[in-house]
């Protein structure tokens, strides 16, 4: 029970104060099992808030349309690009991040985002007209914990170069997506 309470007690300090959060991340060691165990612990667990989700209220398919095994292997790739991405730009404007640290900052992110969803699917079996402001709360609270997290994590000191660090890594992101995606309608094309 302590170790529950502790656990919630840090999803919470993270919501309501992201600084505090990251020095704590921060100040840790990582092993790369650790950091692997994490990832794939945080993706198992949204896929499985995923399908319970569409047990309770309608039924879901996953994204693609891909098996839960596969969905979980997608989510821990999206976890492991965005780290990178974020990590790199962060370096390239001037960040001093270390890669386990941020790879800890981003797994944590998705477990505490996982919580926020969590908390979301309950209250939409309750009220949805109320799970839909709590929606717009939790990306906004989302939303700033990811940019606190990337300005503590790079040292930036800088809140608005964080976000920049945001917006230049999703642009790249959307950019590599967009060209893969080209190159296999180009290739599915060359097959036919």
């Amino acid at each position: 029970m302590t170790a529950a309470r502790d656990f919630f007690a840090l999803i919470w300090l993270t919501l309501v104060n992201p600084e505090l959060m990251t020095r704590r991340i921060m100040h840790q060691t990582y092993e790369r099992s650790t950091l692997w165990m994490g990832v794939g612990l945080v993706s198992i667990l949204s896929v499985l808030l995923v399908l319970l989700v569409g047990l309770i209220s309608s039924p879901v398919t996953l994204p693609l349309g891909a098996s839960p095994m596969a969905y979980v292997l997608i989510m821990a790739c999206v976890l492991i690009i965005l780290t990178m991405v974020l990590y790199l730009t962060g370096h390239m404007l001037g960040g001093k991040s270390t890669f386990p640290h941020a790879f800890a900052a981003v797994i944590w992110l998705e477990m505490t985002a996982l919580c926020v969803r969590s908390v979301q699917a309950f209250v939409s079996i309750v009220s949805p007209s109320a799970a839909g402001l709590l929606s717009i709360f939790g990306l906004v609270a989302l939303l700033r914990v990811l940019v606190i997290f990337v300005n503590e994590t790079q040292r930036f000191d800088s809140q608005p170069r964080a976000l920049a660090t945001i917006v230049i890594a999703m642009l790249g992101i959307g950019f590599g997506f967009g060209f893969f995606l080209t190159v296999i309608g180009v290739s599915a094309q060359l097959e036919i």
